[in-house]
């Protein structure tokens, strides 16, 4: 049996179009559905349950961010492999009995599928590691455009993959839809509770890697809303995880610091850290007058990662939220 784990923060509407396609394409298939709440409207619940009784409910109790909601999903699941699944996906066909069938057959201990936008276009939805993790800082505004440059005279290999052709196997998929094999969870423990948004998925397939194969399935495609949920929710203008001068991209700039030192160690997150504080310096004084905002954002949430650096050097256990 496959059991699919979703987390809800203030997701109804979402959650209600990926029902209606779960039910359409998998109503006669022995899947567990499990939502994990966060967050939710007094009558969220009720509602969902009366629309789709197939629905598992449990609660958080607290804004607990995406890997404790996951691991309290992962403990209440009865199946042989569980999902991670965003809430803002739906499906179109029949890839996630596909999928699950083919990664039982395989000796991947984890895997995923293509990603698509509403539209048909792929999406970001794996990748491969790269040493220190320095794809992070192509994020950093205007330094990693140069940094960017500079790897394409090099002629770095690119970390991510557009499109996958047929299986490929990657280091790490994205948590939108992430596939994993519960005796390998067994193995290689839950996601890191430390983690609160973003990066969580990435260290643990980096732990799932030492096990076995994470493959990519490109025959098989998931539509998703990219970011729009957690965009939703934080208030943030932008959709995408590049934008670095909001509450939502000082998340990222802390979530990734913990990834980098959990994968990768002390001296490259401090590496990373040297990187953020030179790229706003030349934020600072490469824009024009008229673009002082964002390069003023953005030091501004470079000075806030400064305050959260020594517990994240130091590895001090608790959850790093800043949304």
């Amino acid at each position: 049996m496959l059991s699919v784990v979703i987390v809800n923060y203030h997701s109804k509407p979402w959650l209600t179009k990926l029902f209606a396609s779960a039910y359409q394409y998998y109503a006669a298939e022995n899947i567990e559905w499990i939502v994990v709440n966060n967050a939710s409207e007094p009558n969220d619940q009720q509602n969902l349950q009366q629309q789709f009784s197939f629905i598992t409910w449990l609660e958080m109790g607290y804004n607990a961010g995406f890997a404790r909601a996951c691991n309290k999903g992962i403990e209440a699941s009865k199946g042989d492999a569980v999902l991670l699944l965003n809430p803002d996906t739906y499906f179109t066909d029949h890839s996630l009995i596909t999928c699950y069938n083919q990664l039982k057959a395989s000796k991947a201990v984890a895997c995923g599928v293509q990603l698509y936008t509403p539209d048909g276009l792929p999406q970001y939805s794996a990748s491969h590691f790269m040493r220190g993790g320095l794809n992070y800082l192509l994020k950093i505004p205007i330094w990693g455009s140069i940094l960017k440059k500079i790897g394409s005279i090099a002629q770095v290999t690119k970390p991510s993959l557009d499109k996958a052709v047929g299986t490929q196997q990657v280091g790490w998929i994205s948590g939108a839809f992430l596939m994993v094999k519960k005796e390998a969870i067994d193995k290689a423990g839950m996601l890191n509770e430390s983690f609160f948004l973003y990066g969580e998925e990435v260290e643990w397939c980096y732990r799932l890697g030492k096990l076995g194969a994470l493959e990519l399935y490109g025959n098989l495609s998931v539509v998703h809303l990219e970011g729009v949920n957690i965009s939703n929710a934080s208030g943030s203008e932008v959709n995408d995880y590049k934008y670095l001068y909001d509450k939502k991209g000082l998340q990222l700039m802390v979530s990734n610091h913990l990834l980098v030192h959990k994968v990768f160690g002390i001296g490259w997150c401090l590496f990373h850290y040297f990187n953020y504080m030179w790229g706003a310096i030349i934020c600072l004084v490469a824009n024009p007058i008229n673009q002082k905002k964002n390069a003023l954002l953005f030091a501004g949430n470079c000075l806030k990662l400064t305050v959260w650096m020594p517990a994240i050097l130091f590895n001090v256990k608790k959850l790093y939220k800043v949304l």
